[in-house]
C-alpha cells in the first residue's frame, strides 16, 4: 500500500473515531464553555470594581469632591443622604423635624439592609441609628482598609458581598435600601429576589435608579420605567416620582420609588446551601398607604394619588456615582 493511501486511511479512521467520541465529549465542552463564561464575567467584575474603587479614592482622599462639588465628601454626601432619608419620611407620612414619631425614631425601631451601599450609605443619615443596620457592598473591604468611610458610618456593619447573594437570613429586614445600584450589578433580577427574601412580610424597599439608554462596563443594565415595573412585579407600589436629579450625566432622569413586600408573601424557597431563617410579623406600625402607580399600572376606576413635585434647593446629585 502506498504511503499516500496509508495516510488517507489513517485520516479516515481518525475522523470516524472523533465522530464516535463527539457525543461523549459534549458535556465536557459544555462545562468548558460555562467555565470560560464565568471567568470572563469574573474578569469584567474585577475591572469594574477596580475602576469604582479608584473613583472613590480620588473623590475622598485626593480632593475630587472639592473639585467636583466644592465641599469635602462627608459634607456633600451627608447632605444628599439626609435629604433622601427625609424624602422617605415624606412618603411614610412621618415628621421630618424633631416632633415625636419622626423619621429618626422610626429608623431606631427597625432593621435595615442597604445593597450597593458605597462608602456613604443612605442608612448612615439616621441620626439615632437603627435596631440593626447592615451595608452590603462588594468593595466593603476596600472602603474599610483604605479609610474611606466617614465617621457617620460608625454604627453601620459592612458586609463584603454581591447583591445577588447576600449572606443574611431571610426575613431579616424591615427596610431594604437600594440607591443607584441596580444598573451596576451583573443580574438585576437576582438582586431584586434577594430584596424580597431579606424583607419581612410587609417590609419596604426604598429604591432609586437612573433612567438611561446608556450602557458601559460600569452600567451593564440600563434601566427604564418598564424594566423597573417588570423587576418589582412581586411588590406593591406605595409611591414613586421621576426627578431630574440623577447620578450619571448621560441619564435623562432618576426614578425613586417606595415599594412594599405583600404581607401574605410566601416564605422564600430555600436553595442549597440552606440559609438560616428568622420569622417576623407584618409591620403594623405603618399607616395605610395611598395607592400610587407607575405609568401604565393604574387600575381601571381606582383613584390614584400622585406625588407632588419636590424642589430641592441643595443636594443635587448630578455627577456622583453610586453603587
Amino acid at each position: 500500500m502506498s504511503k499516500a493511501r496509508q495516510n488517507g486511511l489513517k485520516a479516515y479512521v481518525k475522523n470516524l473515531f472523533m465522530r464516535a467520541m463527539r457525543p461523549g465529549l459534549a458535556p465536557l465542552h459544555a462545562r468548558l464553555d460555562r467555565l470560560e463564561a464565568e471567568l470572563g464575567l469574573a474578569r469584567q467584575r474585577a475591572a469594574k470594581d477596580r475602576g469604582e474603587l479608584d473613583y472613590w479614592r480620588w473623590l475622598i482622599k485626593r480632593g475630587g469632591s472639592e473639585k467636583q462639588h466644592g465641599e469635602p465628601f462627608a459634607v456633600v454626601f451627608g447632605r444628599w443622604q439626609r435629604h433622601r432619608l427625609l424624602k422617605l419620611a415624606e412618603y411614610l407620612g412621618l415628621p421630618q423635624d424633631d416632633r415625636p414619631g419622626n423619621i429618626d425614631e422610626w429608623c431606631r425601631a427597625r432593621s435595615v439592609v442597604e445593597i450597593g451601599a458605597g462608602p456613604y450609605p443612605a442608612v448612615a443619615a439616621a441620626k439615632k441609628g437603627w435596631k440593626r443596620c447592615v451595608a452590603v457592598d462588594p468593595l466593603a473591604r476596600g472602603y474599610v482598609e483604605e479609610g474611606l468611610l466617614p465617621s457617620a458610618c460608625e454604627g453601620v456593619t459592612y458586609i463584603e458581598a454581591q447583591g445577588e447573594d447576600v449572606p443574611l437570613p431571610s426575613n431579616f429586614a424591615d427596610l431594604v435600601v437600594c440607591e443607584n445600584c441596580l444598573d451596576h450589578v451583573s443580574d438585576p433580577a437576582a438582586v431584586v429576589r434577594e430584596m424580597h427574601r431579606l424583607l419581612k412580610p410587609g417590609g419596604l424597599v426604598w429604591f432609586f435608579v437612573d433612567l438611561s439608554d446608556h450602557r458601559d462596563y460600569m452600567h451593564p443594565h440600563p434601566m427604564t420605567e418598564a424594566r423597573v415595573r417588570e423587576l418589582f412585579e412581586g411588590f406593591v407600589l406605595v409611591g414613586q416620582e421621576l426627578t431630574p436629579h440623577k447620578a450619571h450625566p448621560k441619564a435623562h432622569s432618576g426614578l425613586r420609588a417606595l415599594l412594599r413586600k405583600p404581607a401574605h408573601a410566601p416564605e422564600p424557597a430555600v436553595v442549597a446551601p440552606p440559609r438560616p431563617a428568622t420569622r417576623g410579623g407584618v409591620n403594623g406600625a405603618l399607616p395605610p398607604a395611598p395607592r400610587y402607580a407607575l405609568g401604565g399600572q393604574e387600575d381601571a376606576g381606582a383613584p390614584v394619588a400622585r406625588e407632588p413635585e419636590i424642589k430641592v434647593s441643595n443636594g443635587r446629585a448630578v455627577g456622583a456615582p453610586g453603587r
